[in-house]
């Protein structure tokens, strides 16, 4: 290791306030009369975890709202901590704290990570590829023999999250700028989609979330619409969702099966 690396591998270990640095800051850097080495070491070290936690705040503002600003910045150095930053993209920091969150022993609230995992999925949807939403025509020209073989691709601009909480209505209080309320534990499907520059998202029935992903893995129209088996009209059921799931600019191509001696 030459001393240019060594040095560099050093500061860092100060600025992240690792726990045990290679060299202390006054073995190579140079105090002044008002600050010592190690506590102008320190001004940097709390400027990159404040950044951190700026980015933080940036991908998960409802929950910073919630937490309020001290706790948020706890929460944001005990992340830092477990999942200190692996990527150049800052923005992928916060990839992990719902996990983090779910994983606590004892937290705040139960409904953090649910939370936490519906912001994160607005944040990644706003960022996804663009693509162009199908049309009910396209729809409509699927022959009555290759429509239950016919498989739908989704927008990549859609993400499906099954929860344990409902965190869409804490999620519309903190919107409001209302009191949060007690958690509520209810098995809960919420779709996060993009339209245009504007990302939404909205809680669906388990059983649709369940046919959604059915979509997203390729499998045909005839196992999305089973899974809607259980509704009194299960056909009606099926043709509503899909017909809405055009509305909304989810489906982006039908992809028809590949007729006998094609590749697929």
């Amino acid at each position: 290791m030459t001393r240019l690396v060594e040095l560099q591998a050093a500061f860092h270990a100060l600025a992240t306030r690792a726990p045990s640095p290679p060299l202390a800051a006054e073995a190579f850097l140079v105090g002044s009369r008002e600050l010592s080495a190690a506590e102008r070491a320190g001004i940097y070290a709390d400027m990159y975890g404040w950044r951190l936690a700026d980015a933080l705040r940036e991908d998960y503002p409802k929950l910073a709202s919630l937490l309020g600003d001290a706790r948020f910045l706890a929460l944001a150095g005990a992340y830092a901590r477990a999942h200190p930053p692996d990527r150049p993209d800052l923005g992928q920091h916060g990839r992990h704290l719902p996990r983090f969150l779910r994983r606590l022993p004892a937290p705040e609230r139960a409904d953090l990570g649910d939370l936490a995992a519906l912001e994160w999925a607005r944040a990644e949807v706003f960022f996804e590829a663009p693509a162009t939403a199908a049309a009910h025509a396209s729809l409509a020209a699927l022959g009555p023999a290759a429509f239950p073989d016919t498989s739908i691709v989704l927008v990549p601009a859609l993400r499906v999250l099954a929860l344990d909480h409902d965190v869409a209505a804490l999620w519309r209080r903190l919107e409001a700028g209302e009191a949060a309320g007690a958690a509520v534990a209810a098995p809960t499907a919420v779709v996060v989609w993009r339209a245009g520059l504007d990302v939404f998202h909205a809680v669906v029935e388990l059983d649709e979330a369940r046919a959604l992903r059915l979509a997203r893995a390729g499998r045909p129209v005839s196992a999305i619409c089973a899974a809607f088996a259980d509704r009194e009209d299960p056909a009606a059921a099926a043709f509503a969702a899909l017909a809405s799931w055009l509305d909304e600019g989810w489906v982006a191509a039908f992809r028809l099966p590949a007729a006998p001696g094609e590749r697929a």
